[in-house]
């Protein structure tokens, strides 16, 4: 399903694209999806409810699987992609949630100076994630889902990236848009990441997109 666009308007990086353009359905209220509790590695099927943080999460010695799917999502969509993702392979799941958690005027399009149109105006901008760091060294496989904002991946993916070493992994990025491609941001994580394997991105409508299948496939997951 196709979901109306999210924007937040402005001149950022002259692109004719609206700067946050994640598929993803502006729903009243929707700022709240991320004023949930900082995050910690789950099981695909372990409630979140179940999660508590800690000085670094552990993975546990006996993690049944060696992959986790990072994503971060302002308004549910690619959260579902992930959820679809997790289900198809047994990963666990991590979710990048802001310290300061988005509002609706943050991601309003017709406000030039909203917060996300000035977070992608300054490539040094790196939002603050909730929580304590995590222990990524038990897994191999990342897959690394976001929304595209002004044709590339939100900068609190950069912070995740800053955070992390992920050097010897192999990163399968993956995003939601309503109209971007996702090639600018995976040439961005090659380059943040030089010692990591990053695959080809997948740019999904929704959960429902049959395309995941395929992509997982074609990566040999």
């Amino acid at each position: 399903m196709l979901f109306s666009l999210t924007a937040c308007g402005g001149k950022a990086n002259n692109n004719s694209t609206s700067p946050v353009e994640d598929g993803e359905q502006q729903a009243q209220g929707s700022g709240a999806d991320n004023a949930a509790q900082p995050s910690t590695p789950s099981s695909s099927s372990t409630s979140e409810s179940d999660n508590s943080s800690s000085e670094q999460t552990q993975v546990p010695d006996d993690t049944a699987t060696n992959a986790i799917v990072v994503y971060f999502s302002c308004t549910g969509n690619t959260k579902a992609v992930a959820e679809k993702i997790a289900e198809l392979t047994g990963a666990d799941m991590y979710e990048i949630v802001p310290e300061t958690p988005y509002t609706d005027e943050d991601l309003n399009y017709r406000n030039d100076d909203c917060r996300a149109n000035r977070e992608m105006n300054d490539d040094s901008a790196r939002p603050a994630i909730a929580g304590e760091t995590i222990d990524l060294s038990g897994y191999h496989t990342v897959y690394l889902g976001y929304p595209i904002w002004w044709g590339t991946m939100p900068q609190i993916i950069n912070t995740f990236l800053d955070t992390y070493d992920l050097s010897g992994k192999t990163i399968l990025p993956f995003c939601t848009s309503g109209g971007s491609g996702i090639s600018t941001s995976v040439s961005a994580i090659r380059t943040q990441e030089p010692d990591a394997t990053v695959t080809d991105g997948l740019r999904a409508s929704g959960a429902s997109d049959e395309g995941i299948g395929q992509w997982l496939e074609g990566n040999g997951q």
